[in-house]
């Protein structure tokens, strides 16, 4: 990924999709807002007991350092789903930021100047843009959307829509928790064999003193692979590891913040 400041907030973009026109994204970090500790200090999470005009300001920073416009830019009720929104020309935009969509973990969009944000705490955070077709789709994904493939209800979605095909596809994955930080659970184990043959499930973990530990990036890895997503990029950084980048719910609990994966059309 490159890294870089503008406006004051500590910026990741990924290599694969920074020289296309038609694009614009950014993963955020802590730095450059006002929440203070324990979310100090670039806090998108609305959802968290930071105040909600912190994480007003913090977005509108975001979007300021991005130059796109901060009322169009639309957010989701992430709920750990497969569930894909559309956002098309009847999506009506009011009040301060746009309607967040409930229960859903993936936007996709045609439209040109409509910033789509995803948030995480250690989940995986994906960008989708067809250059073909002009089109931008944004992912959250944690164990639970994963095992959904959530990735391929975008590419779905995508395709029937919007005609994409899967091999012009540019994807770009996010910092999220190393299987070195993520034991599991015999429940997670069990689901993960339900859904995925032997090999797959065997890539997916790895025993560290005794336990079980999963590995959201190569179960994604192996999606993308499996849709026929040739160009893709994953950011090799760990949201658990580095607290001075990334908020951490497996780290901070209730006391993490929410980074950021925003993306606009041009």
């Amino acid at each position: 990924m490159i890294a870089e400041e503008k406006g004051g907030l500590k910026l990741l973009r990924f290599e694969t999709l920074s020289g296309e026109p038609g694009l614009i994204h950014a993963v955020s970090t802590r730095y450059g807002g006002i929440s203070p500790a324990p979310y100090a200090s670039l806090n998108l999470g609305f959802g968290t007991k930071d105040l909600p005009e912190n994480v007003l300001e913090n977005l509108r920073r975001l979007c300021g350092a991005m130059d796109v416009p901060f009322g169009k830019t639309v957010r989701m009720r992430q709920a750990h789903t497969a569930n894909v929104g559309v956002i098309g020309t009847g999506f009506e935009f009011q009040g301060i930021t746009p309607p967040a969509p409930h229960g859903t973990d993936a936007l996709v969009t045609n439209l040109k100047g409509v910033p789509l944000l995803a948030l995480s705490a250690d989940c995986a955070l994906t960008v989708f843009y067809d250059p073909v077709r002009s089109v931008l789709a944004v992912t959250h994904s944690g164990w639970r959307g994963a095992l959904l493939n959530i990735y391929s209800q975008v590419v779905a979605v995508m395709r029937l829509r919007f005609g994409t095909s899967p091999a012009d596809l540019l994807a770009g994955v996010s910092p999220m928790i190393s299987a070195e930080n993520y034991p599991v659970k015999d429940d997670l184990i069990e689901k993960l064999k339900t859904f995925y043959p032997e090999d797959v499930v065997r890539k997916c973990l790895l025993v560290k003193a005794g336990r079980h530990h999963f590995s959201l990036k190569d179960l994604l890895k192996y999606q993308l692979a499996a849709l026929g997503v040739k160009n893709y990029e994953f950011a090799h950084m760990c949201t658990y590891s580095d607290k001075e980048l990334f908020y951490s719910w497996r780290r901070d609990g209730e006391h993490a913040g929410r980074f950021g994966l925003i993306s606009s059309l041009v």
